[in-house]
């Protein structure tokens, strides 16, 4: 009797694991600097963005809730800055262990359109290289991608299946239906989910860089294609105007730990496209092609959204600060470069007798340390060559008193 009584708790406890929220699975952010997605990963937590300068491989992390079974887990969040002499840093975050239990999230930003093709092929590239030098098992590999085959095979819309998030369809096998050849061509085995960031941008485009309606929809059908080949995921987002921010935390929810999500694929809003992985087809892209009256979809992306000219203005990128030791090394090389080119003062006495005399050992001193310094120039430079001396020696400037 008793032996039947730890058996049956033993086995409530196994079960209860069994059901418990993974602990291990952790998303990799990628993008360029001017994603500003340290932005949108604080917006995802719900806290403040800081200012400070980001580098090499950050680390942070969500707090994610399960109702249902009341419980929590922690999710990983690192962040690669943009850098190929960084990439070396990729093995912290993604390596045989953490491989089938991490996320990629491509940042985008919609201030440099014309960056999209280059830097999608460019990660993508990054990733196939580091996957193809990890030692993972080549049946775990093997299974990685054909679970991402099944996550599209598999879609359904979540507005016609009220019931697909119910723990009683937990044991459903939905019938696979064939991909399309262009779907997976580069399959990676990891989940990609592509995120245009800053869309607060667009009204930006029109105005300033006269960007129209078939642009956009240019720009939306080759990242969709492109989207397709990797079987990644399309989110539009806006941090400045709120635009599918809790969108993007509930899909990461649903595709890390299964947790419901209802809410449908909407290709409408330009600026709020959101395009689950298994629900795009190259028929549903489609229908951009119709109102491409100025280009064609299989032009070079690069000649339609070009990088505009430097006389023309460009997108907001933010304010962007000088380190004060490189403010005082380009203000000396100025100052050098202007005694060169000026010409000496001409240079006279006042005064006589006595008066004279000093005058004219004061001009002499003067002369003695023009000469000694390179002009007058060549004193300013001493001044602000002073002040980096200092300030390498952890001067710095002495605090206020209160008087």
């Amino acid at each position: 009797m008793e032996n039947a009584f730890w058996t049956t708790l033993l086995g409530e406890y196994q079960s209860r694991n069994a059901t418990k929220m993974p602990s291990n699975k952790s998303v990799l952010v990628l993008g360029d600097t001017s994603c500003d997605s340290s932005t949108l990963i604080a917006k995802l937590k719900g806290c403040k963005a800081t200012t400070a300068q980001r580098f090499g491989l950050q680390y942070d992390y969500l707090q994610v809730h399960d109702e249902y079974r009341e419980e929590s887990a922690r999710l990983s969040i690192w962040t690669l800055v943009a850098d190929p002499e960084l990439n070396g840093l990729l093995k912290f975050a993604l390596n045989e262990r953490t491989f089938p239990h991490t996320l990629i999230l491509l940042t985008l930003s919609m201030a440099s359109p014309w960056t999209w093709m280059d830097q999608l092929q460019y990660w993508m590239k990054v990733l196939d290289n580091h996957i193809g030098g990890l030692e993972i098992d080549a049946g775990l590999k093997h299974q990685c991608k054909a679970r991402l085959m099944a996550i599209w095979q598999s879609y359904s819309d979540p507005a016609g299946d009220p019931l697909r998030n119910s723990p009683c369809k937990r044991n459903h096998e939905p019938v696979p239906l064939p991909l399309e050849d262009v779907v997976l061509t580069s399959n990676l085995g990891m989940e990609v989910i592509v995120v245009v960031t800053r869309t607060d941008q667009m009204a930006t485009l029109r105005g300033e860089l006269n960007y129209r309606q078939d642009h956009f929809d240019f720009m939306q059908q080759a990242i969709r294609r492109a989207c397709l080949q990797y079987g990644a995921s399309l989110v539009y987002t806006s941090v400045k105007n709120n635009i599918n921010c809790d969108l993007l935390l509930q899909y990461l929810k649903y595709r890390i730990y299964g947790l419901p999500f209802g809410t449908s694929a909407s290709v409408v809003e330009k600026d709020a496209a959101f395009i689950p992985a298994g629900w795009d087809s190259v028929q549903k892209i489609s229908i951009l092609y119709e109102s491409l009256s100025s280009c064609k979809p299989d032009d070079d992306y690069n000649s339609v959204i070009a990088q505009p000219s430097r006389g023309k203005h460009m997108p907001d990128r933010g304010i962007q600060t000088v380190d004060e030791q490189a403010f005082f090394a380009r203000l000396q090389q100025e100052l050098q470069e202007e005694v060169e080119i000026d010409e000496p003062l001409p240079r006279t006495s006042i005064g006589t007798g006595t008066s004279q005399w000093i005058s004219e050992a004061a001009d002499e001193d003067m002369q003695a340390v023009e000469k000694k310094s390179g002009g007058v120039g060549g004193v300013l430079t001493d001044f602000f060559k002073t002040l980096m001396i200092r300030k390498s020696f952890g001067g710095g400037d002495r605090p206020v008193e209160d008087e």
